[in-house]
Protein backbone atom coordinates (compact mmCIF):
# COMPACT_ATOMS: atom_id res chain seq x y z
CA UNK A 1 0.00 0.00 0.00
CA UNK A 2 2.81 2.43 0.67
CA UNK A 3 4.35 1.66 -2.50
CA UNK A 4 0.95 2.37 -4.19
CA UNK A 5 1.02 5.73 -2.49
CA UNK A 6 4.12 7.07 -3.57
CA UNK A 7 3.53 6.10 -6.68
CA UNK A 8 0.23 8.05 -7.06
CA UNK A 9 1.40 11.15 -5.59
CA UNK A 10 4.35 10.86 -8.16
CA UNK A 11 2.04 10.45 -11.06
CA UNK A 12 -0.26 13.61 -9.49
CA UNK A 13 3.43 15.66 -8.93
CA UNK A 14 4.28 14.58 -12.74
CA UNK A 15 0.95 16.01 -13.92
CA UNK A 16 1.19 19.11 -11.85
CA UNK A 17 4.83 19.89 -13.51
CA UNK A 18 3.25 19.02 -17.00
CA UNK A 19 0.52 21.48 -16.39
CA UNK A 20 3.26 24.35 -15.65
CA UNK A 21 5.39 23.40 -18.13
CA UNK A 22 2.44 24.19 -20.58
CA UNK A 23 1.64 27.15 -19.05
CA UNK A 24 5.07 28.38 -19.49
CA UNK A 25 5.26 27.27 -22.87
CA UNK A 26 2.00 29.05 -23.57
CA UNK A 27 3.16 32.44 -21.71
CA UNK A 28 6.66 31.84 -23.80
CA UNK A 29 4.71 31.37 -27.69
CA UNK A 30 2.75 34.50 -26.55
CA UNK A 31 5.67 36.72 -25.49
CA UNK A 32 7.65 35.42 -28.75
CA UNK A 33 4.32 36.66 -30.78
CA UNK A 34 4.23 39.69 -29.34
CA UNK A 35 8.07 40.18 -30.06
CA UNK A 36 7.62 38.84 -33.44
CA UNK A 37 4.75 41.89 -34.05
CA UNK A 38 7.89 44.52 -35.38
CA UNK A 39 8.47 42.28 -37.78
CA UNK A 40 5.12 41.11 -39.20
CA UNK A 41 3.87 41.86 -42.57
CA UNK A 42 1.17 44.19 -41.85
CA UNK A 43 2.94 46.20 -39.39
CA UNK A 44 5.72 46.43 -42.39
CA UNK A 45 3.12 47.90 -44.51
CA UNK A 46 1.81 49.62 -41.83
CA UNK A 47 5.36 51.61 -41.32
CA UNK A 48 5.77 51.54 -44.75
CA UNK A 49 2.08 53.68 -45.48
CA UNK A 50 3.47 56.18 -42.35
CA UNK A 51 6.49 56.76 -44.11
CA UNK A 52 5.26 57.01 -47.28
CA UNK A 53 2.26 59.53 -46.06
CA UNK A 54 5.21 61.41 -43.92
CA UNK A 55 7.11 62.23 -47.41
CA UNK A 56 3.84 63.38 -48.78
CA UNK A 57 3.33 65.88 -46.42
CA UNK A 58 6.92 67.12 -46.46
CA UNK A 59 6.93 67.26 -49.90
CA UNK A 60 3.45 69.25 -49.61
CA UNK A 61 5.15 71.73 -46.97
CA UNK A 62 8.14 72.07 -49.26
CA UNK A 63 6.24 72.71 -52.26
CA UNK A 64 3.87 75.51 -50.35
CA UNK A 65 6.85 77.17 -49.05
CA UNK A 66 8.09 77.46 -52.38
CA UNK A 67 5.22 78.97 -53.90
CA UNK A 68 4.86 81.58 -51.34
CA UNK A 69 8.27 82.78 -52.03
CA UNK A 70 7.41 82.77 -55.78
CA UNK A 71 4.94 85.05 -55.07
CA UNK A 72 6.83 87.16 -53.04
CA UNK A 73 9.33 87.85 -55.44
CA UNK A 74 6.12 88.38 -57.91
CA UNK A 75 5.28 90.90 -55.77
CA UNK A 76 8.56 92.52 -55.16
CA UNK A 77 9.27 92.37 -58.98
CA UNK A 78 5.92 93.98 -59.43
CA UNK A 79 6.34 97.00 -56.55
CA UNK A 80 9.67 97.66 -58.10
CA UNK A 81 8.15 97.90 -61.47
CA UNK A 82 5.85 99.98 -60.12
CA UNK A 83 8.50 102.23 -59.02
CA UNK A 84 10.45 102.55 -62.13
CA UNK A 85 8.42 102.32 -64.72
CA UNK A 86 9.69 101.66 -68.33
CA UNK A 87 9.74 105.23 -68.86
CA UNK A 88 12.66 106.06 -66.02
CA UNK A 89 14.52 103.47 -68.42
CA UNK A 90 14.62 106.14 -71.11
CA UNK A 91 17.90 108.19 -71.98
CA UNK A 92 16.12 111.00 -71.02
CA UNK A 93 15.44 110.25 -67.18
CA UNK A 94 18.63 108.41 -67.14
CA UNK A 95 20.61 111.63 -68.03
CA UNK A 96 18.45 113.59 -65.47
CA UNK A 97 19.53 111.04 -62.47
CA UNK A 98 23.03 111.28 -63.27
CA UNK A 99 22.95 115.06 -63.74
CA UNK A 100 21.33 115.48 -60.55
CA UNK A 101 23.92 113.08 -58.50
CA UNK A 102 26.55 115.00 -60.06
CA UNK A 103 25.78 118.42 -59.16
CA UNK A 104 24.87 116.32 -55.31
CA UNK A 105 28.22 114.86 -55.10
CA UNK A 106 30.18 117.98 -56.38
CA UNK A 107 28.09 120.28 -53.98
CA UNK A 108 29.07 117.90 -51.19
CA UNK A 109 32.43 117.31 -51.97
CA UNK A 110 33.26 121.01 -51.62
CA UNK A 111 30.99 121.73 -48.42
CA UNK A 112 31.63 122.19 -45.14
CA UNK A 113 29.72 121.16 -42.78
CA UNK A 114 31.24 122.29 -39.89
CA UNK A 115 31.83 125.87 -40.66
CA UNK A 116 29.36 128.77 -40.36
CA UNK A 117 29.85 130.84 -43.42
CA UNK A 118 31.15 134.35 -42.76
CA UNK A 119 32.74 137.18 -45.07
CA UNK A 120 35.61 137.03 -42.86
CA UNK A 121 37.11 133.83 -44.69
CA UNK A 122 37.65 132.88 -48.02
CA UNK A 123 35.32 129.85 -48.03
CA UNK A 124 32.30 131.55 -46.86
CA UNK A 125 32.60 134.60 -49.63
CA UNK A 126 33.56 132.18 -52.67
CA UNK A 127 33.16 128.80 -51.95
CA UNK A 128 29.81 128.92 -50.30
CA UNK A 129 27.36 130.27 -52.98
CA UNK A 130 28.67 127.78 -55.23
CA UNK A 131 28.13 125.19 -53.03
CA UNK A 132 24.38 125.97 -52.31
CA UNK A 133 23.59 126.97 -56.12
CA UNK A 134 25.05 123.10 -56.54
CA UNK A 135 23.09 121.63 -54.34
CA UNK A 136 20.26 123.55 -54.82
CA UNK A 137 20.86 122.75 -58.61
CA UNK A 138 20.65 119.15 -57.82
CA UNK A 139 17.49 119.14 -56.29
CA UNK A 140 15.84 121.07 -58.68
CA UNK A 141 17.18 118.33 -61.30
CA UNK A 142 16.53 115.45 -59.41
CA UNK A 143 12.83 116.97 -58.96
CA UNK A 144 12.52 116.71 -62.75
CA UNK A 145 12.36 112.95 -62.52
CA UNK A 146 8.65 113.30 -62.03
CA UNK A 147 7.90 113.88 -65.27
CA UNK A 148 8.39 110.51 -65.90
CA UNK A 149 6.56 109.18 -62.49
CA UNK A 150 4.73 110.56 -59.38
CA UNK A 151 7.21 110.69 -57.16
CA UNK A 152 10.89 110.11 -56.87
CA UNK A 153 12.15 106.67 -56.50
CA UNK A 154 13.33 105.70 -52.58
CA UNK A 155 16.84 105.70 -53.25
CA UNK A 156 17.01 109.13 -54.38
CA UNK A 157 14.62 111.22 -52.07
CA UNK A 158 17.70 111.20 -49.19
CA UNK A 159 19.74 112.81 -51.92
CA UNK A 160 17.01 115.31 -52.65
CA UNK A 161 16.06 116.21 -49.50
CA UNK A 162 19.40 116.94 -48.25
CA UNK A 163 20.23 118.97 -50.90
CA UNK A 164 16.85 121.12 -50.44
CA UNK A 165 17.88 121.50 -46.95
CA UNK A 166 21.60 122.38 -47.08
CA UNK A 167 21.50 124.95 -50.09
CA UNK A 168 18.52 126.60 -47.85
CA UNK A 169 20.57 126.84 -44.82
CA UNK A 170 23.79 128.52 -46.66
CA UNK A 171 21.72 131.08 -48.39
CA UNK A 172 19.89 132.24 -45.25
CA UNK A 173 23.09 132.43 -43.22
CA UNK A 174 25.06 134.37 -46.41
CA UNK A 175 22.01 136.45 -46.75
CA UNK A 176 23.12 138.01 -43.43
CA UNK A 177 26.07 139.45 -44.94
CA UNK A 178 25.29 139.79 -49.29
CA UNK A 179 23.81 142.58 -50.53
CA UNK A 180 21.26 142.22 -52.78
CA UNK A 181 18.89 139.12 -53.65
CA UNK A 182 19.37 135.74 -52.32
CA UNK A 183 21.85 133.63 -54.20
CA UNK A 184 19.02 130.74 -54.73
CA UNK A 185 14.91 130.97 -54.63
CA UNK A 186 14.29 129.97 -50.61
CA UNK A 187 10.67 129.67 -51.95
CA UNK A 188 11.35 127.01 -54.27
CA UNK A 189 10.10 123.12 -53.00
CA UNK A 190 9.80 119.83 -54.50
CA UNK A 191 6.47 119.76 -56.46
CA UNK A 192 3.67 117.93 -55.13
CA UNK A 193 2.04 115.75 -58.06
CA UNK A 194 -0.69 114.57 -56.27
CA UNK A 195 -1.61 118.27 -55.93
CA UNK A 196 -4.24 120.22 -58.10
CA UNK A 197 -1.53 122.70 -58.83
CA UNK A 198 1.85 120.69 -58.35
CA UNK A 199 4.24 123.75 -59.17
CA UNK A 200 2.16 126.85 -57.50
CA UNK A 201 3.18 129.81 -58.90
CA UNK A 202 5.62 131.92 -57.01
CA UNK A 203 3.88 135.37 -55.38
CA UNK A 204 4.73 138.31 -57.80
CA UNK A 205 8.03 140.07 -56.50
CA UNK A 206 7.00 143.44 -54.44
CA UNK A 207 7.41 146.53 -56.13
CA UNK A 208 9.92 148.95 -54.61
CA UNK A 209 8.83 151.88 -52.93
CA UNK A 210 8.10 155.13 -55.74
CA UNK A 211 10.88 157.96 -55.43
CA UNK A 212 7.72 160.15 -55.89
CA UNK A 213 5.44 159.91 -52.95
CA UNK A 214 1.75 160.93 -53.88
CA UNK A 215 0.94 164.33 -51.80
CA UNK A 216 -1.58 163.48 -49.76
CA UNK A 217 -4.86 165.31 -50.45
CA UNK A 218 -6.96 167.35 -48.80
Amino acid sequence: EEGGDEKKEGEKEGEKKKGIGEKVAAAGEKMAISLNLKDSPEKKEKAAAEAAAAEKAAAEVAAAEKAAADKAAAEKKAAEEARYPKELESDEAEAIRLCGLELYERGRAADKPGQVPSPSVKWGVMDAPRVAMSLHAAAVVLDCLKLFMPQLPADLLPFQRAAHRRSNDLAKHMQNYRVGEPILPLEWKPADMSAAVPVPCPPPPALPPSAFPSAPRR
